[in-house]
């Protein structure tokens, strides 16, 4: 592989790719609250929502065994009286965690392909934007409560129907850049072929950190294979 192949490559994946990483990684940082008198139903849908994405960075920070029901009240800045009402049992907590997190990673990835669409990026923009999303906080912490799931049918099958959702979303994602090329059957096993290749890589980075080189370095290196993969998508 050149050096030229190999610098464009990183290029890519720091414009596209860190985009939609910065996108992605909204949700674990928060945001300010809207000003103004609110309703009720607001104040009860900034509660749930403190609480959400306080199970989401608990996830993050000491795994699912560690993220009880106090320790995400506690990071929520909300009472445990508070936290029992709008989830009593710590299932519904992770379960509905789980959701608001895939909804985040719905919206962000949404948000990123329609921009690529309108600009005419191909599939090797596509690769980036999976490849961030799969590096994100976000899927860690998916993950984390995938793993807990394996043991647990009640927690599995509340998760199920919402990745089913993501997995739709992702392979609209792929149609709509892929556009006429969509029906080409061998072309779109290809790319699903990438989408769990990257995936394993994701796992591999999550569960395995490596100082040297570094994410990018080694994306630089990763997509230029993959795209060799799917080969060239013609007019």
């Amino acid at each position: 592989m050149t050096r030229s192949l190999s610098s464009q490559a990183g290029k890519a994946a720091t414009t596209s790719g860190r985009a939609a990483q910065r996108v992605v990684r909204q949700v674990v940082g928060g945001g300010p609250p809207a000003g103004g008198r609110r309703t009720q139903e607001e104040r009860r849908a900034e509660t749930r929502g403190k609480l959400l994405d306080a199970t989401i960075r608990s996830l993050v920070e000491v795994g699912y065994a560690a993220t009880t029901s106090r320790r995400v009240a506690e990071l929520a800045g909300v009472s445990r009286g508070a936290q029992t009402h709008h989830f009593p049992h710590r299932l519904d907590l992770i379960a509905e965690a789980y959701e608001h997190l895939a909804n985040e990673r719905v919206r962000a990835m949404g948000s990123v392909v329609a921009a690529m669409r309108e600009e005419g990026r191909g599939i090797g923009s596509l690769l980036d934007v999976v490849w961030a999303d799969f590096s994100s906080d976000l899927f860690e912490a998916g993950t984390k409560i995938w793993i807990a799931a394996a043991d647990d049918a009640e927690l599995r099958e509340r998760l199920l129907p919402v990745e089913g959702r993501v997995r739709r979303v992702v392979r609209t994602a792929i149609a709509d850049i892929a556009g006429e090329h969509a029906d080409d059957a061998r072309l779109m096993a290809k790319i699903d072929l990438c989408i769990s290749t990257l995936r394993g890589l994701a796992l591999a980075e999550a569960f395995e950190p490596r100082e040297a080189p570094s994410r990018i370095e080694r994306w630089a290196v990763y997509r230029p294979l993959l795209e060799d993969l799917i080969g060239p998508i013609r007019p």
